[in-house]
């Protein structure tokens, strides 16, 4: 299958994926994502490789992890840092081929980790890597649909439009990760610029709350009627099929707990337990 998306990773890291020293990107939590894919160095604005994204592997333990050094290129002086953002599920990278000229594409408002690539750029990429226009054996990219727990396209215009950010795992930042827990429900996100907050994939909510008068339930009515939220395997809960922009930390609290809620004082640093709104004070 063509690539339709593009892979942000930082500059360092995507250096070594392009030299063949790094075939494990780290992230927060896991995907299904499958196939073909672009590989853009942060802050760039540049389409530098090209890769199939094989597999997504269970967390690693602080025990396990530099076992497999050679494949995450992760330095054991990082840990903290590592296990502060959750950046233990391996994405595992095949076929890696840096392009021999950087194809320059347009990142579109409201893309965080995949961006959907226009056809002349996923053009100019096949002329470099003619394997990227046809199927190969890492399968197809396939966004877990709504019925499969992924998104079911990359279309980032329509993807901002709904405020939903079709993404399998967060962006690499240095934001640290957020957790609230109403009741049986466990979610995480982080902030993003101005007021927006966006919660991860795989993260729960509670399928009904308090009070009876809730002010955000009309997002959460669309969110069930997109697929954003669909039933958990413990039927007290919904879970996020993909990370979800949302206009306030507080409307993101608001939907899981399905009660009002106050974000600033209720999302936590999953580490510290610092509050969103004390880390915001220093930001």
């Amino acid at each position: 299958m063509t690539i339709k998306s593009g892979l942000v990773i930082r500059p360092r890291w995507i250096e070594l994926i392009l030299q063949g020293k790094k075939t494990w990107e780290m992230r927060s939590v896991s995907t299904r994502i499958r196939g073909p894919i672009g590989l853009i160095c942060q802050g760039s604005g540049l389409v530098v490789g090209t890769a199939r994204l094989t597999d997504s592997r269970p967390a690693l333990t602080r025990d396990d992890y530099m076992r497999y050094r050679e494949k995450h290129a992760v330095p054991e002086s990082m840990l903290d840092e590592v296990f502060a953002n959750r950046w233990v599920f391996p994405w595992v990278l095949a076929g890696v081929h840096r392009l021999p000229k950087p194809v320059p594409y347009r990142h579109k408002s409201g893309a965080v980790i995949f961006v959907t690539l226009e056809q002349s750029v996923v053009g100019a990429i096949a002329v470099q890597d003619p394997g990227t226009a046809s199927a190969e054996a890492g399968g197809s990219m396939q966004g877990a649909g709504i019925s499969s727990n992924s998104p079911p396209s990359h279309d980032a215009d329509r993807a901002f439009n709904s405020r939903s950010a079709t993404l399998p795992f967060p962006a690499a930042s240095d934001e640290p990760i957020f957790v609230f827990r109403p009741e049986r429900a466990q979610a995480y996100g982080r902030p993003l610029e101005g007021q927006e907050f966006i919660v991860l994939a795989e993260s729960t909510a509670m399928r009904d709350g308090s009070p009876r008068v809730k002010r955000d339930k009309p997002v959460r009515d669309r969110l069930v009627r997109e697929g954003v939220l669909v039933q958990d395997a413990d039927p007290s809960r919904y879970r996020f099929t993909r990370d979800y922009v949302f206009t306030s930390c507080s409307q993101a609290a608001g939907v899981i707990k399905d009660g009002n809620a106050s974000g600033p004082s209720q999302w936590k640093n999953e580490t510290t337990g610092e509050t969103l709104q004390d880390h915001l004070k220093w930001r």
